[in-house]
């Protein structure tokens, strides 16, 4: 059973890398008549980047379970339905420091 799944997993990584033409920039030529204009493009970028500092925010390697993390996590989840990414990572990173310093 495992040289079957190593079988699969080494005949899928070709795949895998193949480009496949999805990333944004090649979908943006095929439809460049509705495509984002640059100045969108960069504020969705930076949105992106918000992202990436709320999973930096909320999921930081710890050996020991952390109350705040764990509130703040749950809370950006709900968040992100009524905020952009960017502006609850503010929103979050201010109740991280007001809940650190309650402590």
């Amino acid at each position: 059973m495992k040289l079957i799944s190593w079988i699969l997993v080494l005949t899928a990584l070709p795949v895998l890398g193949e480009d496949l033409g999805f990333r944004y920039d090649q979908i943006a030529k095929r439809y460049s008549d509705t495509a984002l204009g640059a100045k969108e493009a960069q504020a969705a970028r930076m949105q992106g980047e918000c992202l990436v500092g709320l999973k930096e925010l909320n999921f930081k390697r710890s050996e020991e379970f952390d109350a705040v993390a764990e509130w703040t996590n749950y809370r950006t989840i709900s968040l992100l339905q009524h905020y952009s990414p960017c502006e609850v990572l503010i929103i979050m990173e201010e109740a991280k420091k007001r809940l650190r310093e309650s402590q």
